[in-house]
Parts: structure tokens; C-alpha cells; sequence
């Protein structure tokens, strides 16, 4: 009698095993899209501001006219500013950040940043990502760079917090540039 009853329990227990093995986390759920943030060539100006056309580079583009540049006497590109409840309907999770980027050399150490501020306290960012610019070749050519950021659940935030984007120069000795920059949020 007693063998009969662990043998029902082991079936009975494999039958459920197998059920559960077919389901997965995300079914019933939508699949996750990308849904574009922003996207600029730098021919448009929405969120950049406006008084940094003299700053952009015009001798290296990827696309366009106009493409950032960081050298050793300017470490610091334009910066893309734009407040997160006009960006955002929800909190964030993962954001993308790409670009396509023109790097001379593996020492010219560069990086994509991305950060988010709030308001009362914009030099201290909350979160801060990069994007490394040397990590692969080709160098001396134009090169599609992105990295997916997740923004920690305790990330302390509001909707008038700000997302901030720019390019930073650690330590160059000639010029990297950044062009064709895309914002895109996994939901």
C-alpha cells in the first residue's frame, strides 16, 4: 500500500513538473518594444540647447553637417537636457544609449554619458552610466557604439528630474566625435 501511494506522488509530482515546464515569466504578457526617446543628427535642436551650435563640429560628421567633438582643451560636449515626465509616462527601467562615433585611436579614452539629476541638485547625479568609446575597433572610422542601462528600482527620482547626455573626454590627444545619438526605453 505504501509503494502505491509514492508511486501515485511521484506521478502526480512529475505531472506538475511538466505542466510548469511550459510556462515562462513574460506569458500572457506583451512582448517588450523599444520606443524611441530621442534621436538627433544635430540639424535639429530638441533638447539640446540651442546656444550650442558654435560648439558643434563641423570638420567630422557621421551624417549631416554637425556632430559633437571632444578634444584635450575641451573635455566636455553640449549637453542633451530634458525632464523626465515629458519623456517618461511611467518610471524607467532600461533605457539604450547609441551613437554612432569616430574614435583615432584605442588611448583616446572617451566616453557617452548618461545621467539623471534632480532639479535641486544638478551637479550630484542619482544615476550615472557610461558608454566606453575604446573598447573595440575600428579606430579611425565611424562606429556604432550602444549600451543598454538599468536604472535601479531605489533610485531616488521625479518626473521634473532630469536625463543628461553628453561626451566626455577622459583623456584624449586628439579629437573623438559622437553622431546619429539614440535614446530608446525597453517597455
Amino acid at each position: 500500500m505504501k509503494i502505491c501511494s509514492f508511486l501515485q506522488i511521484g506521478c502526480l509530482a512529475g505531472v506538475v513538473v511538466a505542466l510548469l515546464a511550459g510556462c515562462h515569466p513574460r506569458d500572457g504578457r506583451p512582448t517588450p518594444r523599444q520606443r524611441e526617446l530621442a534621436r538627433t543628427d544635430f540639424e535639429g535642436f530638441r533638447g539640446w540647447a540651442p546656444a550650442m551650435l558654435p560648439q558643434l563640429a563641423t570638420d567630422k560628421a557621421h551624417s549631416g553637417k554637425f556632430s559633437l567633438r571632444v578634444d584635450p582643451q575641451h573635455p566636455y560636449s553640449p549637453t542633451f537636457r530634458a525632464e523626465l515626465g515629458q519623456l517618461f509616462s511611467h518610471r524607467p527601467r532600461r533605457i539604450t544609449l547609441g551613437a554612432w562615433v569616430w574614435v583615432p585611436g584605442f588611448r583616446d579614452d572617451a566616453v557617452l554619458v548618461m545621467a539623471i539629476t534632480n532639479p535641486d541638485n544638478p551637479d550630484n547625479p542619482v544615476f550615472r552610466k557610461e558608454v566606453y568609446l575604446n573598447d573595440s575597433s575600428p579606430f579611425g572610422a565611424w562606429k556604432w557604439v550602444s549600451r543598454d542601462l538599468d536604472i535601479p528600482l531605489n533610485t531616488n527620482f521625479s518626473s521634473r528630474s532630469q536625463l543628461v547626455v553628453y561626451l566626455f573626454a577622459k583623456d584624449v590627444t586628439s579629437p573623438v566625435y559622437a553622431d546619429d545619438l539614440l535614446l530608446t526605453e525597453l517597455w
